[in-house]
């Protein structure tokens, strides 16, 4: 593990969003294509949890991204948000960091 100064932490900009749309991606076993209503905007999110959760379980869970990383492209979809989540150390057992009580979409995590 390498440690980061609390300066590169501070530049993360990670809010609550809601997950208001959810479908796999053709083509694709492990990604579901997303859109994370942020309060202010909705944005488009290419995540690996297809193995984890159907886009069902997801619809309508409040959830904690990464709204400043440079997009990215994935099966012809931009990923403009990254959901943050535990992983056991088999890799098995995939976990959403959601809040633990109602916070309004866009709610910064300090």
């Amino acid at each position: 593990m390498s440690l980061l100064d609390f300066g590169d932490f501070a530049k993360l900009d990670i809010r609550v969003g809601k997950i208001v749309k959810a479908e796999r991606v053709a083509g694709a076993k492990k990604l579901l294509h997303l859109e994370v209503d942020l309060g202010s905007e909705v944005r488009s999110c290419v995540a690996g949890l297809a193995e984890y959760y159907s886009p069902e379980e997801l619809l309508g869970k409040m959830v904690a991204v990464v709204t400043n990383l440079k997009p990215r492209k994935m099966f012809g979809l931009e990923s403009k948000v990254m959901l943050l989540a535990a992983i056991d150390s088999n890799s098995s057992n995939v976990s959403l960091l959601v809040p633990d009580k109602p916070v309004s979409t866009g709610s910064k995590v300090t």
